[in-house]
């Protein structure tokens, strides 16, 4: 039986259960892959009818996030349905979460999921069996639903079953359906729940050795708290968690429209958050969420001055109208958009680290050795002192706040400044940690990479590099190590091994970009690089002149500042130039892509404003590709 009704050509088999298998297959007449669940001859006629039915009310169904089906037949005794094939791989792959542009697929996913399930359930459908293999992605990562009781049964699932129909997986089955209990949409939301739990944490919220163990759990027991499986969760997509996994149904949101909303209010705040630390977030990676729509319209609209030389590997952060950048012996603060100042908050000596801002709290350090978090009204939380003097960034995540210094330590604090751990490096740390695939990276001078247990401090491995000066990217799985001497490696952080190296010949200094499938890194060689990140194969070059400044990309656009104070934004996939802006004065921060606007700030104590449109304001020069002006 290699074809079906005449027009469906079996290729091979990609899943089989108890009840039925599924095949990729030819649709012949019309020219495209397809999947076919072909029940089993054995399944009993009334089985089979009940199958048919349920099919043609899913094949009513039309939705984005559900997989369409296509046909319905039998042959030579064996009921089968032809459905859309799904290529992308399973939901949990989007995980788990890293706090970047990267992290937020995995959310924007799950709005897609939560606005299928109400399209399922206002039409008194429930799906009863979510897991991470019944929620499929397209070669585009968007997710698909299917299996809704009775498709896509796999040998490798454990499913409990009556007269062959999927009553759930016990890893990701609510408590009330776990005790036989009547079901509701409540049950779906609960069991996405798990599913995200999974996806985002790299855990199910509950293991055992056997099913009833399991079972129990969901029932009778709290889930780990997310946190503590990855600390890179923000606190409040955490709670969120926890309350879809609610015991009482009432605890839970109360439709998966009221879920939709809150998670979509979530991903905003996430969003919005990324430019509050240096280089878009924990993952480092310079990739922004947003910046502006069309850079070539870009024009100077603002320049504001401020004490103090903005130097490497100083950059500014933004979070809530609040724009923090480091000069001089003091942070600056300015309101933006207008770059309207602020009073500044005193250091105790220059401050060329990256502050961060996280929940009304500024974090900034300085070359005194001192670390200060205050309140955006100027309350003083509290002061660390390290051993000697901070170049690096803070990092703050949820429970702790991460600090490196040139004394060769990296320490843990709590919000309220106690010391949790310090692990000694033996080095100078000149960057900010990464926090990625649950591990927490610092580089060293000396040429080691430690990666450590972000919850303990303890080393887990470390690995000789080659002096870093630069802050570790990371993204698509890799870790990106931009040596001091020019040698770029792409490192897998869970295998430990290189996938490629590339050496731009020259002193690497800022932090490269990642996004969008590739890798952007300038240093004083004076060229520019788009790399390939799966094989670090070269997709173009560019002159920019000599670079400090790490790079940052945002809405396909790669945005590079010179020492000869140049501005320049590329068209990250062409390579195309899109616009430039000369006469800045020495840069050495990298620029800030935010909401539609591009900050950025010189070594002539200037920090600049453009936007799309408005007068421009100052004796600089800008042009775009097709123009010019002269401001």
């Amino acid at each position: 039986m290699e074809v079906l009704a005449g027009r469906y050509r079996l290729i091979e088999p990609i899943g089989s259960g108890g009840m039925a298998e599924v095949w990729r297959a030819r649709d012949e007449r019309v020219g495209r892959e397809v999947a076919v669940k072909l029940l089993y001859e054995h399944v009993h006629p009334v089985e089979r009818q009940r199958f048919a039915q349920e099919v043609r009310a899913l094949a009513a169904l039309s939705h984005p996030g559900v997989v369409a089906i296509y046909d319905l037949g039998e042959e030579a005794g064996r009921t089968f349905f032809v459905m859309e094939l799904v290529k992308g791989g399973t939901f949990d792959r989007l995980g788990p979460f890293e706090a970047g542009v990267e992290g937020l697929a995995a959310l924007e996913a799950a709005l897609e999921v939560l606005s299928a399930l109400e399209h399922l359930h206002g039409r008194g459908i429930l799906h009863r069996d979510l897991t991470p293999k019944n929620i499929l992605l397209t070669e585009e990562g968007r997710p698909k639903l299917m299996d809704f009781g009775l498709a896509y049964l796999s040998d490798a699932t454990r499913h409990f079953t009556r007269t062959g129909y999927t009553l759930g997986t016990p890893q990701y089955m609510a408590p009330e359906q776990a005790k036989g209990g009547a079901l509701t949409p409540a049950a779906d939301l609960y069991s996405f729940g798990a599913v995200l739990y999974r996806t985002l944490t790299g855990r199910p919220p509950f293991e055992g050795e056997h099913d009833q163990a399991v079972l129990y759990q969901h029932v009778y027991e709290p889930p780990p708290d997310p946190v503590m499986l990855n600390p890179a969760l923000p606190e409040e997509l955490a709670a969120w968690l926890l309350r879809m996994l609610a015991k009482d149904p009432a605890g839970r949101p109360a439709s998966a429209a009221q879920a939709r909303r809150e998670l979509a209010a979530i991903l905003g705040a996430v969003r919005d958050s990324l430019t509050a630390t240096a280089r878009a977030g924990a993952a480092r990676s310079g990739h922004y969420p947003a910046g502006p729509v069309r850079p070539e319209l870009l024009e100077l609209q603002n320049r504001a001055a401020f004490e103090g030389e903005a130097v490497w590997p100083v950059e500014p952060v933004a979070d809530a109208g609040l724009l923090a950048l480091g000069a001089g012996a003091a942070l600056h603060l300015f309101r933006l958009p207008g770059l309207q100042p602020l009073t500044p908050f005193a250091a105790g000596d220059e401050v060329t680290a990256a502050a961060a801002l996280c929940r009304g709290r500024v974090y900034y350090a300085d070359w005194e050795g001192v670390l200060r978090s205050r309140g955006l009204g100027g309350a003083r939380h509290f002061e660390f002192k390290s051993r000697a003097e901070v170049t690096a960034s803070p990092l703050v995540t949820a429970r702790r706040v991460y600090l490196a210094g040139r004394d060769g330590y990296l320490y843990a604090l709590d919000h309220q400044g106690e010391l949790e751990w310090a692990f000694e490096a033996g080095g100078h740390i000149s960057a900010g940690p990464t926090l990625y695939r649950n591990l927490l990276f610092a580089a060293s001078e000396s040429g080691w990479l430690f990666a450590l247990d972000p919850v303990s401090g303890k080393l887990v491995y470390k690995v000789e590099t080659g002096p870093i000066h630069a802050h570790v990217p990371a993204g698509g799985g890799l870790l990106i190590l931009p040596t001091w001497a020019g040698e770029v490696h792409a490192f897998d952080p869970l295998t430990r091994e290189v996938r490629w190296t590339y050496d731009v010949e020259g002193e690497l200094w800022g932090s490269p970009a990642v996004g969008g499938g590739r890798v952007y890194v300038a240093g004083w060689s004076g060229v520019l690089y788009a790399l390939e990140l799966e094989n670090g194969d070269e997709a173009w070059t560019a002159r920019v002149g000599r670079v400090t400044a790490g790079l940052s990309l945002a809405g396909g656009v790669l945005y590079v500042a010179s020492e000869a104070g140049e501005l320049i934004a590329f068209d990250a996939a062409s390579g195309a130039e899109l616009w430039r802006a000369e006469g800045l004065g020495g840069v050495q921060a990298a620029p800030l892509p935010l909401a539609g606007r591009l900050y950025a700030a010189s070594l002539e104590g200037s920090l600049y404003e453009f936007a799309e449109s408005g007068p421009a304001q100052a004796n600089l020069s800008s042009r775009s590709k097709k123009s010019s002006s002269s401001p």
